[in-house]
Formats: C-alpha cells, structure tokens, sequence
C-alpha cells in the first residue's frame, strides 16, 4: 500500500513525483477518509444537532428520574404532542384561541399568518422526525396554539377565567422549564408583539391591566416588562422564602435590563428574539451562566495544578469551615472566604421542592446537548452532592438557610442530590478557586491542631476561669469584712477595766 501526500499545495502540476501527489491504491482501506462528507469532519463549523433538542439517552437511564423530562399537563412543540394525557390542555389551548378569533379576528389572523412565515425556520429549531409527520399547517396551527396559549399563561387574565386548579397552574410552570417543551422564541416573541401592539382592541381586555398600560415607545423592553410577570403570580410560596421559582421571577424581571445592555452593546446586531433560542436557555444564561465568561480549556489547564478531593459538610465544619448563605441569585456562584482561623463557604440559598429536581435535571440536559463546555449546571449540583453525604449535611445547610426544604426528610432531600448527579459528568476544573481554598485550609496543620483542641481548651479555660473569679470574689469579701473590724495593734478596751 502506498500513500503520497501533496505537501506543495494545489497549484503544482500532478505530474510531480509519488511523494507530491494524493493517492492511495485500489486496495486501501482509507478510502473513507477522502470521501467523507466535509459536514462530518468535526470543523468547529459543524451543528452539534438543533437549538430545541431531545434529551440525551444517558440522562433517562435512570429510573429515579423517570418523568422529570416529560411534561405533566402541557406540551409545547412537536416532541410530546398529541399525547393522550395531555389532551385536557390541548382543549384548552383551543377554547382560549377561539375566543382570541371571536374578540378581534384581525388579531388572530396576523398572528397566524406571523406564524406560518416562520414556519420553515420553526422546523428546523426540533429534531426532523419529530416533525415530519407534520405538513405545514398542522405544524403552523400547533405553533400558533402553544405561542398564543404560553402568551395567556404571561398574561393569565384569560387562564384566570377557566378556573385551573392550583396543581395545574405549578405544572405548567414546571412544564415550560423541560428542555423538549419549548417553543421558538422568535416565534413568541414575534406573537407578543403583534398582540401588544393590537390589544387594545381586542374586547374583554382588562385595560386597568398594569400589563396593558405599558409605553409603546420601545416595544421589546415592554414585552419584557410583561414576561416579568411569568410565575409570579402562581408561585404560591410566602414572601419570606426565596425559591428557585422566585429565582424565576426576578430571573424575568431583569430579563429587559440584560437584553437591551446587550444589544447598546452592538447597535442593531441583537434583536431580542434573536439573542435566545428558548425560555430555557434565557434562564440558563441569567440564573446559571450569570455574568462570567466562558474560558477555553487550554487556559484552564494551565491553571490546574493539582487536584482537590471534595469533603462534605460535616467534614469541612470539624475543620473550622462555616457555611452561609449569599444574596446572588446566581444559585452557582458558591465563593469561598476566609476567616482568622477557618473559613465560609458562601452558597447560595436553595429551595427543594416538586419542581427543583425536574429544573435541574433539563439545565444540565440542556447545557450538555449546546456544547458548554463549562458544564455549570451540572458541576454545581455534582458539588452540591459531595457536600451531601448524609443527612446530618442536610439538616446543617438547612440550619444556616442555605437549603430551604418543603418536601421530605433531611434524608430524602440527600437521596435527591444523589439521583440528580447519577450519570453527570461535571467539569473537573468547575469551583477550583472554591476547592483550592478548603483544600489548603483542611491541609493546614497549625489551624487543624487549634481547632481540633478549641473546645477542650475552651472548656478548660472556663472550668477554671470560674474556679479563679469564685477565689477572687471569696478574698475580696473577706478582705471587706476585716476591714469594719479594729486593727490588730489596738486596744480595744476601755479605760474604767485597767
């Protein structure tokens, strides 16, 4: 077998010698490498697969987590439509669109019509089997029916009325946070705009509404200030508590703020429903990514020195290291701080709930199918599992306000972080700085020795601190006493006894 390679570039003639030409005999099993198709090999070019993809299978393997990637009462998109168990909002989706038609059937009509002149771009957004059995109008009239349904859930003026319970209203909010239950934000978006700027005449709007009194002078930070509104009003959660669905909540609120910095950034360069795929990946970058940059792993190789083994709550508080809860909302940004002798971690507060676990698990999914190689979602609940070990770690974070748990025991809520984190894989260089500081703090023998005698000794100190003030105060009162008595060198007798 002989293989000669072109090393003079495609302007010499073929006619050079063997070495200076590409060929490869008849006999060759390389012959797949010069015809492979160029879209397979690997340039940074290439699509990793669609902006709205399925979940990966390694994250179904686990039983425990069956159903945390499937939508309960909703669904959005191809991927889970027409499903018999989702058929009671499927009607609903279609009653509340009827109406739509009935108030103001110019509305509707360009609203569909937007639709359908998205509809090529929609496609591509999801995994191609999942839509070809799809023509064009089904698909319009399934992308019509989940935008204007997922705009009323915005608006829940007309939501309100049909009088859901309040287990639907927390499923559909758990629903439009699963990674194959998004709609194409240019497709919501483009419906938002259309109905804003329409709604004031469509009948039985609430025009006293503060979501129908907003500004037209900038059309897209409005419609922001009308998806602020998302979940805040079905939370149902006391004030007092900061969830991950609160988190939702300001995660919206600042979603106008973010976007148009954004876009100041580079003038016209970024239109809103440009700047995201989807709802989940809107929450991703504020709530997950927050505001750090994505660093190339050649960098961070050079940074790793030497690895850190994890320890887990109780292990890191016998060693002096204390825990407290952040006000970043970014529930990923865990710091580390030290102190005189030991040191805190500052962890962001955390709600367990229902809905946390599915939240979770679609973060991760949805990180590892875009291609970050960050992986922050993913190392933040992996680093939260090494925390917890036991449930004695539970009950400490939930002692300091760290963990906030409406569901289960301290020992469920640790079961919950060992079948999130089954099968993740984190990014071993995520929280290095973090692990760095409680490796080379739990190393240092000095500290280690006088925290590990702080309670003897202090128990010591007390126990005969007390025995001296007892002596002291027992001398002074004596010293007191003899004082009103006469001296010793006196006579304390009268003259009439001489």
């Amino acid at each position: 077998m002989s293989i000669a390679l072109n090393m003079e570039g495609p302007s010499h003639s073929s006619s050079h010698s063997p070495l200076h030409s590409a060929s490869l005999s008849t006999d060759s099993g390389l012959h797949f490498l010069m015809t492979e198709s160029p879209e397979h090999d690997g340039t940074p070019d290439q699509q990793m697969g669609p902006v709205i993809p399925r979940v990966p299978p390694e994250f179904r393997e686990m039983k425990e987590n069956t159903g945390c990637y499937e939508p309960k009462v909703v669904s959005i998109g191809p991927y889970h439509h027409g499903e018999k168990e989702l058929e009671k909002m499927e009607s609903l989706k279609t009653k509340i669109a009827r109406q739509l038609v009935k108030d103001s059937s110019e509305v509707a009509e360009e609203m569909y019509n937007k639709v359908k002149d998205l509809v090529s771009d929609a496609r591509e957004c999801y995994a191609e089997e999942s839509t070809r059995h799809l023509n064009d109008e089904k698909f319009t009239r399934m992308m019509f029916l989940d935008g204007y349904f997922i705009l009323q859930y915005f608006l829940s003026n007309k939501l309100e009325k049909q009088k859901l319970r309040n287990e639907d209203v927390a499923s559909v909010t758990r629903d439009l946070l699963l990674l194959e239950n998004q709609l194409p934000f240019r497709v919501l978006i483009s419906l938002m705009r259309i109905y804003k700027r329409k709604g004031d005449h469509i009948a039985g709007e609430d025009k006293s509404s503060s979501r129908q009194k907003l500004s037209s002078e900038s059309e897209d930070p409005n419609l922001m200030k009308i998806i602020e509104h998302f979940f805040e009003d079905n939370r149902a959660i006391p004030p007092q508590r900061e969830s991950c669905w609160e988190k939702i909540s300001n995660f919206l609120s600042e979603l106008a703020r973010k976007l148009i910095s954004r876009r100041s950034k580079s003038p016209g360069s970024m239109a809103i429903d440009s700047a995201f795929d989807h709802l989940l990946e809107l929450f991703y970058f504020t709530y997950v990514y927050g505001k750090r940059h994505h660093r190339r792993g050649r960098r961070l190789y050079r940074e790793i020195t030497s690895w850190n083994r994890y320890y887990s709550v109780n292990e890191l508080k016998n060693v002096g290291i204390s825990f407290m809860p952040s006000n970043t909302r970014v529930f990923t940004d865990v710091k580390f701080k030290n102190t005189l002798l030991g040191g805190a971690l500052l962890i962001p507060q955390l709600s367990i709930e229902e809905e946390t676990k599915p939240l979770l698990l679609n973060l991760a999914a949805y990180e590892t199918c875009a291609g970050w190689y960050s992986a922050t979602c993913t190392s933040y609940v992996c680093f939260m599992r090494s925390l917890i070990d036991k449930p004695e770690d539970v009950k400490e974070l939930r002692s300091k306000g760290i963990l906030r748990t409406t569901i289960g025991s301290d020992d469920q809520i640790a079961q919950i972080f060992k079948e999130i984190t089954t099968n993740l894989a984190p990014n071993p260089y995520a929280y290095n700085e973090v692990k760095s500081s409680v490796e080379s703090h739990y190393r240092n023998s000095v500290k280690r020795w006088i925290l590990q005698y702080k309670d003897p000794i202090s128990t010591a100190v007390v126990k005969y601190s007390f025995i001296y003030g007892f002596g002291v105060s027992a001398i002074q009162a004596y010293l007191a006493e003899t004082k009103e008595k006469p001296g010793f060198g006196n006579c304390s007798c009268s003259n009439a006894t001489l």
